[in-house]
């Protein structure tokens, strides 16, 4: 796979389970002879970076976005440098152990990382064998045998609403490129949605009469999210100077007309905090903040799960939980039977 892309490098993916066997089989001793100046080794490396390239291939076609491909591939590539260097060089893949896992969780606690990181890459491993187990090349996912590391649920790092405007009262409307970053940050905070999402976005997915917005979330599922008059107001001023050549044309875009990278906003909102005296708080914050909001002002929890697009409600219960004393607040002012007795 060499430093190639995901996009490019893993379309030698398109490999039939066939040819992967075939590839397992060699390193096994089964299949064809080694070729000249070719040792084992080399055949095991070929090995993995076949099946990674299969495994990756198959989430790509099951909707997984490039971030997640790309998230993916280092992981695998991180634990296929530590099996070969640190346990074996010449096993393969299919003669992993859960013992291997345990080692290589070990190792990444060793070298400080935490427990939150060490669950990442357990996730990502479970997937990866899990998928060999369908195929048929393992007969059980051995990372189901090592206890997942469960990491202490930080705090999440919130924007409040005082942090925010505090911020973005460092940017000039009267100047384009201040704009398009009030128009980014003020949707990014108005819908709690995610940072690729709102730079995922194109003039097609927006309606301005009802004030909606279609985002394209994990495993690219749409969502359709209401936005506020405000942004709505920002959007417009942000269309008069950016008018689209086409309807699926991504809404923000930087001044060589090219997509805004992720890490060139992030850069942005840090430095922006920074010089308006503020802690800075990463963008992910914004969505946390938009949730903390919404549950303050008597938003209800099911509604909120829906539009930040949570398969499940883990997080928007962890929210109500950070926030419940807040709740309880309102519900002493609403509660209905104590309004009977007020009477």
């Amino acid at each position: 796979m060499g430093n190639q892309g995901v996009t490019s490098g893993w379309l030698v993916g398109r490999v039939s389970g066939q040819e992967i066997e075939q590839v397992v089989g060699q390193v096994n001793g089964q299949g064809k002879k080694q070729g000249k100046g070719q040792d084992k080794g080399q055949i095991v490396g070929q090995a993995w970076g076949q099946l990674v390239a299969g495994f990756l291939f198959s989430k790509q076609i099951s909707g997984a976005t490039e971030n997640t491909l790309q998230w993916f591939k280092y992981i695998l590539m991180v634990y296929q440098t530590f099996h070969q260097t640190r346990i074996h060089p010449l096993h393969p893949l299919t003669e992993c152990s859960p013992t291997c896992v345990q080692k290589y969780l070990a190792w990444l606690l060793e070298r400080g990382r935490k427990l939150v990181t060490l669950n990442a890459h357990y996730r990502v491993l479970h997937t990866f064998f899990r998928w060999l187990k369908e195929i048929g090349l393992v007969e059980e996912n051995i990372v189901e045998k090592v206890k997942r590391p469960k990491p202490e649920a930080a705090l999440p790092r919130t924007v409040t609403e005082e942090h925010f405007a505090a911020a973005l009262r460092l940017l000039d409307p009267s100047k384009p490129q201040h704009i398009k970053y009030i128009t980014i940050l003020t949707l990014l905070f108005d819908t709690g949605a995610r940072v690729s999402e709102v730079l995922g976005l194109r003039w097609g997915d927006i309606d301005f009469n009802q004030r909606l917005i279609v985002l394209r979330g994990k495993g690219r599922k749409e969502r359709v999210v209401p936005f506020g008059r405000v942004v709505a107001g920002w959007l417009l001023k942000y269309l008069s100077l950016n008018p689209p050549a086409h309807q699926d044309d991504l809404v923000f875009k930087t001044s060589n007309n090219t997509p805004i990278s992720k890490r060139n906003l992030l850069r942005f909102w840090h430095n922006l905090q920074k010089k308006a005296g503020l802690k800075p708080l990463p963008l992910h914050g914004l969505r946390h903040g938009f949730a903390r909001a919404w549950l303050m002002s008597g938003g209800d929890a099911f509604s909120l799960q829906l539009i930040l697009g949570h398969t499940d409600a883990s997080m928007t219960k962890r929210y109500v939980t950070l926030w419940g004393s807040d709740l309880q607040k309102k519900h002493m002012l609403h509660s209905p039977v104590d309004r009977l007795l007020r009477r």
